[in-house]
């Protein structure tokens, strides 16, 4: 091969290489044309073993349970100290994407809409249930919260709706019956006019949920977009309110999101040539 095909071979596969890492983007990592309407107040680089963070909820004030997409373990990481301070192992390897606790309990979501609940989950003798769900993995469920008020979870899911294409549900997980119910808790219309500005290769694209948490405050819901970066805020009967749309330079992969009684709002993305990271993010 001469040289100058050389070249022009070498410069094509560069050009797929960067369409096929950008084509599921919708903003470029210089895209500079929105204004900021956050500030991130306080920042937490984390340890190798949550590179691949996916959900995150407060022990107390000091601590963090966090888990990552690849291993079954719950990590309780100190944000004073900013280090883990205990792995608890509930399960195999797996996609696991949300957690939650309430009280003495923390629940588990893996992607295929499984849910594992840990009892006692701080005690050596913790007990592990696993409650199987309608969601699939073809719907690649993300979301995970306590809804203390209603006595339930909510489950978003980020992929395709197991009841349409126009919307993405997010579901409600019965804490009394352990059923994960039928209709969605809420709806994301798709079509919404709050997304005007949300450049997208097909409709599914527009909101790709990564997790979502309630406002102990104010009641209102938050669900991340993790593939483009973004946070859409919900009125507590489901309304949209507001959509945010994320730096990617800041908010690599917002994978997390979890609320101290204040209201004070934390945001947790994974790793990639930075470390992933926990962030309090104050929204103007």
């Amino acid at each position: 091969m001469s040289k100058i095909a050389a070249v022009i071979v070498i410069g094509i596969l560069g050009l797929v290489a960067f369409i096929y890492f950008t084509m599921d983007f919708p903003f470029s990592l210089e895209r500079k044309d929105f204004e900021e309407e956050y500030e991130i107040e306080q920042k937490w680089d984390l340890p190798n073993r949550l590179e691949e963070i996916s959900g995150m909820d407060f022990v107390d004030d000091e601590r963090m349970a966090a888990i990552q997409d690849e291993e079954g373990i719950i990590f309780i990481y100190n944000l004073l100290s900013k280090k883990i301070e205990q792995e608890i192992k509930f399960g195999k390897s797996g996609d696991y994407e949300g957690l939650a606790l309430i009280g003495n309990n923390a629940y588990v979501l893996r992607s295929d809409g499984v849910i594992f609940e840990v009892q006692h989950y701080l005690d050596e003798n913790k007990k592990v249930t696993k409650h199987e769900t309608f969601i699939k993995a073809k719907h690649n469920a993300e979301g995970l919260c306590a809804d203390l008020k209603n006595n339930r979870l909510l489950i978003a899911v980020k992929d395709r709706d197991p009841l349409s294409n126009n919307t993405k549900g997010i579901y409600a997980f019965d804490l009394e019956t352990k059923k994960l119910l039928q209709t969605p808790a809420y709806a994301i219309d798709l079509e919404d006019p709050i997304f005007s500005d949300v450049k997208r290769k097909n409709k599914l694209m527009v909101m790709m949920p990564s997790e979502v948490n309630i406002n102990p405050v104010t009641g209102e819901i938050y669900i991340t977009d993790g593939r483009n970066p973004k946070l859409l805020v919900l009125s507590p009967n489901g309304d949209s309110k507001k959509l945010y749309l994320l730096k990617r330079e800041k908010f690599y992969q917002p994978e997390g999101i979890a609320f101290k009684k204040n209201g004070e709002l934390f945001i947790s993305n994974e790793g990639h040539s930075d470390p992933a990271n926990i962030l309090r993010v104050n929204l103007n």
